[in-house]
């Protein structure tokens, strides 16, 4: 049988499978919450936004999706009566 700190009151004590789980389980939980509530996790949400951003971005204007949105825009503007050959640089 595994040893492990109890939370209740923090005694060294022989712990079952089940109970290990659960001791392990929660002080994951403790531990998840108390770094959330630190100064740390506003500058990681910061961090992952800065570099995730634009490579999200980026694979959006290569995929299948960036030729939807070309046709998408096409279809609004021609609907709106704008001539496409007088934007110039638009290319659909």
């Amino acid at each position: 049988m595994p040893y492990a700190l109890v939370p209740d009151g923090y005694k060294l004590e022989k712990v079952t499978k089940a109970q290990q789980e659960a001791v392990d389980k929660f002080a994951s939980t403790n531990a998840t919450a108390a770094f959330l509530e630190g100064p740390a996790s506003g500058e990681l949400v910061k961090a992952v936004a800065i570099v995730v951003t634009p490579i999200v971005l980026a694979a959006l204007a290569k995929g299948p999706l960036a030729e939807g949105a070309d046709k998408l825009t096409t279809n609004i503007l021609e609907s709106l009566g704008i001539d496409l050959t007088a934007l110039g640089e638009f290319s659909p």
